[in-house]
């Protein structure tokens, strides 16, 4: 190790949490991450993640894909640390998923294959620029951008600006379908759908699904 990794001054140093179920992994993270100016550390479940919250100088936390809930946890850590970057290591090749997990708050993304460099490289760049995304869902995102944003939500908690599918499956959700029934009426998964209802939840500060619709009923027409 070493190379360009050595520009990272000491001083610029921030805590990095890393909860991911693979050991060997964690710990070569761990030194990869202390050698370019971060301070790391290796929490076991998420209910530690959870706890370790609080630690101001926490920038980045890194989840894999196997943590139960993982974009839940990951969007309920944002909404209580706005400030948090979540990086999560998870195969995510549909596009609507992947626009659910942004727009719920995670900032950086890798496979779960990703080499430890590859990583590094993500969470640096989150570190910067504040996002690291794929290239190949540049493309998707693009196209949400120019095609699918346009529509605002009227909420309790004020407006919201939502993406088009997000305001498909808030107008299933207020015609009272199950998520089993969004899902086929999109023709997306039911992961798809939990994953744009926890992202909407996000956005509004609901607690649940139904606190979710009562705060968009209560604004009147939509």
């Amino acid at each position: 190790m070493g190379g360009d990794r050595r520009g990272v001054a000491r001083d610029a140093a921030r805590t990095v949490l890393v909860c991911i179920s693979n050991p060997g992994l964690a710990g070569e993270l761990s030194l990869a991450l202390a050698e370019v100016g971060f301070r790391v550390e290796v929490v076991d479940t998420v209910d530690e993640l959870a706890s370790r919250g609080d630690d101001t100088q926490t920038t980045v936390v890194i989840v894999d894909d196997s943590v139960a809930r993982w974009l839940r946890v990951t969007i309920d850590l944002v909404r209580r640390r706005p400030e948090v970057r979540p990086v999560v290591l998870a195969d995510i090749d549909n596009p609507d998923e992947f626009l659910a997990a942004l727009t719920g708050g995670v900032a950086g993304f890798c496979r779960s294959d990703a080499s430890v460099d590859a990583i590094v490289r993500t969470i640096q760049s989150v570190q910067i620029s504040g996002v690291a995304i794929p290239r190949d869902m540049v493309g998707p995102l693009v196209a949400q951008v120019r095609h699918g944003r346009g529509h605002r939500m009227n909420t309790a908690a004020g407006p919201i600006d939502v993406t088009h599918r997000e305001w498909e499956i808030m107008q299933l959700m207020l015609q009272r379908r199950s998520t089993r029934e969004i899902a086929d009426a999109l023709y997306v998964s039911v992961g798809t759908v939990r994953s744009h209802v926890s992202a909407l939840m996000h956005k509004v500060g609901a607690v649940d699904r139904d606190d979710l619709i009562t705060m968009v009923e209560r604004a009147g027409p939509r």
